[in-house]
């Protein structure tokens, strides 16, 4: 077996509201070289879905309940969501 599948986990994200819709999914599960990056993980769901990406809204990657910048790292014990532009008032 080759050095790199050995080191590939698996991840499973959350979806909500139009990723939700757009998926059709409630969460996905994709497979990330252990330790990836937050934007590693972005590009991988724009290259698998990309229905995503054809939407002008962006969203946001949440790692253990908040919002993660592109540098965050990511391990499969992590719980990982996906989530809408959110506006308050």
């Amino acid at each position: 077996m080759a050095k790199e599948q050995l080191d590939l986990v698996s991840v499973r994200v959350k979806l909500f509201a139009s990723s939700r819709e757009r998926i059709g999914k409630d969460e996905i599960i994709l497979s990330l070289a252990n330790q990836t990056t937050v934007g590693d993980l972005k590009k991988k769901i724009m290259e698998l879905y990309p229905a995503l990406s054809s939407t002008k809204i962006p969203f946001m990657i949440a790692v253990n309940h908040k919002v993660a910048d592109d540098a965050t790292t990511i391990s499969h014990l992590d719980e990982v969501a996906l989530l809408p532009p959110v506006s308050g008032g």
